[in-house]
């Protein structure tokens, strides 16, 4: 090729791309701020459309997208939702963003290709896609609420002695929520039609087969108390809490927090309860003898004792060493279950007689003794006192004769098979000795005005 030949090609080259440069400043000067002609989204020309306006485009454009069936399933059960309820969002910024970019971002030859493209051929900017986690969280929380089924627990009744399965248990159905959000949300990205939910089994805490392991009873206890109707109402109320209680492996049953405070506006009527050592009328009498028979029913079934009072004393329905008073907010009756196995407990009030069944795990061939040892009689003080007695007549007067404290250790002897198992100390009690008291009536009487006295705390016996 001649100079004169290679000359003329580099102007024709020079004057061509000068000429499309020229060109290229033309159209962008027209098109400023706007897509350029042949960029479509959603096989749509979007040339000439300024941000705000594409915008709206593809918020239109992705409709169909978002509003999607998509089948949300767990377990044997399906939802229907739509992939915008879900979460599924367009990245709208994004896309815009690379309609506007198009024919004007990368090197100059870049630019100026992309631009000559669009003279005869479309460049398509694709919709891309978001998920809102938070979002999909919330729509999957209101769709398994028909879903997830909390764990029913068994329900059991005492008939003719056996414990008997009333109510079987029935497994519950929970869904791994962290899980579940990453499994939809990569079924969204897929384009996925139906998305499994990460679900699992709950079962029960108490389950029939739990149930059906206890017909027997393990332990059991009663006592006696004489007609008072207040008293034995009391007494039917407190015990009433207890039928059918469950108590878990290694779990502390609290007496307060079963019954629960013994008020007036929860039924519970005033009866005879010890203040100052003497019976006075407050609201729950009777509650004592309910937590002493439970306490002896606890001890019988093995259980481990967390917390226990004795009265200051002695009480007529157990022999000292054997009671065990509670008072709400203060003095609570706790033992352990430490069988390994479930316990339950049940409750039977009659005419005249209080009494508490554990049921639990058999165990052939144990028996369990409850024995007060090592009584020391402390001498009753030769003072005399003198009280007030609410429960006696006005201007009435009784003489208590002065009474021995005592002191004595409760014990538990486990037998297996006849052999000694275990041997351990439960309790160690201590009964106040009380000197003469002169009780003096003020049933009845008018109060003497401006005046307080201080009382310990009651507790019902």
């Amino acid at each position: 090729m001649s100079r004169r030949a290679l000359a003329l090609g580099l102007i024709i080259v020079a004057a061509v791309v000068t000429g499309t440069v020229l060109w290229a400043m033309v159209e962008e000067r027209l098109h400023a701020g706007r897509a350029l002609p042949g960029v479509t989204i959603e096989g749509q020309e979007v040339g000439g459309l300024d941000a705000r306006s594409l915008t709206s485009r593809v918020r239109v454009l992705a409709a169909p997208a978002l509003s999607r069936p998509v089948i949300i399933r767990a377990g044997a059960t399906e939802s229907s939702s739509t992939s915008g309820e879900l979460g599924m969002r367009p990245a709208v910024d994004r896309v815009v963003s690379a309609a506007l970019d198009v024919g004007r971002t990368g090197s100059l030859p870049t630019q100026l290709w992309q631009r000559i493209l669009l003279i005869k051929h479309s460049i398509e900017v694709p919709i891309t896609y978001t998920v809102d986690t938070a979002a999909t969280r919330a729509s999957i929380a209101r769709l398994v609420t028909s879903i997830v089924a909390e764990p029913v627990n068994a329900q059991v009744v005492v008939t003719n002695g056996r414990l008997v399965v009333s109510q079987p248990s029935r497994d519950g159905l929970v869904v791994d929520e962290q899980a579940s959000v990453a499994l939809v949300a990569a079924g969204l990205t897929a384009r996925e039609q139906t998305i499994g939910l990460v679900v699992a089994i709950r079962p029960p805490a108490f389950s029939t087969d739990d149930a059906q392991r206890l017909t027997e009873p393990v332990a059991q206890f009663a006592t006696r108390f004489p007609y008072n109707p207040d008293r034995v109402h009391n007494i039917r109320l407190a015990a009433a809490s207890f039928r059918g209680v469950v108590l878990p492996p290694n779990a502390v049953l609290s007496y307060n927090r079963v019954v629960g405070p013994r008020e007036a506006k929860r039924g519970y009527r005033k009866a005879p309860v010890i203040i100052n050592d003497i019976l006075v009328p407050g609201d729950g009498g009777g509650v004592c003898q309910v937590s002493s028979t439970l306490f002896n029913a606890a001890l019988l079934a093995d259980m481990t004792v967390e917390a226990r009072t004795n009265h200051s004393r002695p009480v007529p329905y157990l022999a000292a060493g054997r009671d065990a008073t509670v008072s709400y907010g203060s003095l609570d009756l706790r033992v352990r279950n430490s069988s390994g196995d479930h316990l339950v407990f049940w409750s039977e009030v009659t005419s005249n007689t209080l009494t508490f069944t554990v049921f639990g795990p058999r165990r052939p061939g144990r028996e369990v003794a409850i024995v007060v040892t090592n009584p020391t009689w402390i001498p009753a003080p030769t003072h005399t006192v003198t009280k007030n007695d609410p429960l006696l007549a006005a201007g009435k007067v009784k003489v208590d004769s002065p009474k021995r404290g005592l002191r004595a250790r409760t014990i538990r002897i486990v037998r297996q098979d006849g052999q000694v198992l275990r041997e351990e100390q439960v309790a160690v009690n201590y009964y106040k000795p009380l000197p003469r008291t002169i009780r003096v009536g003020t049933k009845g009487a008018a109060p003497e005005e401006g005046r307080v006295s201080r009382v310990r705390r009651a507790t019902a016996p």
